[in-house]
């Protein structure tokens, strides 16, 4: 699989922004479906977050092309094995400053 095409998830709750940076926080936090085989699901993702969660997924290339980075960073230990190899982070791109990172990120609404 080309690396372009690699699709990430990310969680959110409904009536809130997808991409929203809280303060505090230098990533937004997503899921790299091929990570772990056989690959994750949605449903399976969703399941270890509040019930009514909802999931959003974008390419690496949509992710890339609002000049921001993806660096996989293992998640917490409250998400299961799979997920916390899985997981991963939106980060600022070479350069760029919160308030350019958060224009980006809401490109990705």
């Amino acid at each position: 699989m080309n690396a372009a095409s690699r699709t990430f998830i990310r969680v959110f709750t409904p009536g809130s922004l997808k991409f929203q940076l809280r303060k505090g926080e230098f990533g937004i936090s997503i899921f790299d479906l091929d990570a772990v085989i056989p690959p994750l699901t949605e449903p399976e993702i969703l399941a270890s977050f509040r019930p009514g969660s909802q999931s959003v997924s974008r390419t690496e290339s949509e992710i890339h092309a609002q000049g921001l980075a993806i660096v996989s960073i293992p998640g917490g230990p409250q998400l299961p094995p799979r997920l916390q190899i899985a997981h991963a982070e939106i980060q600022t791109g070479l350069g760029m400053k919160r308030d350019q990172f958060k224009a980006a990120l809401k490109r990705l609404e």
